[in-house]
């Protein structure tokens, strides 16, 4: 009995703890489209700022998928996490180019200069997971589709 109850015991004690650890909900509030974040160095021309109705208490792994009036459509996905260097700000800005990856067009670069701007986005659907979706069946923990933003 003390071996079955040794081996137990620990299992049981793992379980409470993991399910005690859950992320706080966030919500979207709104999404933005910034041009004027570079001081120079071209790299922030183009900076979406996501705010939530909280600041982030833990990370998150979001993915966007961003269609202009051209009909660009830009897909990426990153974690946001949360801003030691200010935690009580609900907003984070996010450099376009990091939803570039190596599935990307060539050239991409170039059409967001062209086509991602404030006013020419026809519609932008940000989805928030607690981990990066594996199968992308997994429900988001909070998901909005903004237009004409």
């Amino acid at each position: 009995m003390k071996i079955v109850f040794s081996r137990v015991l620990p299992v049981v004690l793992l379980a409470l703890a993991l399910g005690g650890c859950s992320k706080e909900p966030v919500k979207i509030e709104s999404v933005e489209v910034l041009t004027d974040v570079d001081r120079g160095s071209g790299n922030f021309n183009r900076v979406l700022k996501i705010c939530f109705d909280q600041p982030l208490k833990s990370s998150f792994y979001h993915t966007v998928t961003l269609i202009t009036n051209e009909d660009y459509k830009l897909e990426g996905g990153n974690w946001l996490r949360p801003m030691a260097s200010d935690p009580t700000n609900p907003c984070q800005l996010r450099n376009i180019y990091l939803y570039l990856d190596k599935n990307s067009p060539p050239g991409s670069r170039p059409l967001i200069d062209e086509y991602v701007r404030p006013g020419n986005v026809r519609q932008l659907l940000i989805k928030i997971y607690d981990d990066v979706p594996a199968t992308g069946k997994e429900r988001p923990v909070d998901e909005k589709l903004f237009r004409n933003i």
